[in-house]
């Protein structure tokens, strides 16, 4: 009798210790999948919630809507007998304005922005003529050139993260 208890002592210690190190297993596991997924190189940019001692801010304004643009078929070539002239325009951008908040040019002429930024990683952006400098930080510039064959307001921003959003952003008007 005392043969048969102590087998099932035996038997239930064991029971024991397979089950502890299956959840020691578990929870390792589960950790090294929280890790790998949470960091930002796979993507997931969702910031860790603020510790429950401190003050948040609320967040930003939701960005306005771009402002209406013409449709295509208001795009039209410039007038006959018109001349194209080549407008360059060099703007800054540091956290979070551009140097220029307008900028003025006539339908059909040819545009080029000169970007440097001055303070962060920034770029110039304006979707309507499919523009866009590449991203460059401090100290760096770039330069984009495009057509302007649509007459109108449109938004120039910088598309880096919310930066837009924060008031890096500006008007391009076609007269």
């Amino acid at each position: 009798m005392t043969v048969i208890v102590k087998i099932r002592r035996l038997g239930v210690y064991r029971m024991g210790k397979i089950l502890g190190i299956v959840i020691v297993l578990v929870l390792i596991g589960g950790g090294a999948y929280y890790f790998m997924h949470s960091t930002p190189e796979s993507g997931n940019q969702n910031p860790p919630p603020p510790p429950a001692n401190t003050v948040t801010s609320p967040p930003p304004p939701p960005a306005p809507a771009p402002s209406p643009s013409p449709s295509p078929s208001t795009a039209t070539p410039p007038p006959p007998g018109s001349t194209t002239q080549t407008k360059e325009f060099n703007i800054t951008g540091r956290n979070f304005a551009f140097s220029q908040s307008e900028i003025r040019v006539k339908r059909g002429d040819k545009v080029k922005i000169n970007f440097q930024s001055t303070q962060g990683f920034h770029d110039w952006v304006v979707d309507e003529f499919d523009a866009r400098t590449s991203r460059v930080n401090d100290g760096q510039k770039t330069s984009v050139e495009f057509t302007a064959d649509k007459q109108g307001t449109f938004e120039f921003y910088c598309s880096v993260g919310t930066h837009r959003a924060m008031g890096m952003k500006g008007r391009l008007i076609v007269e």
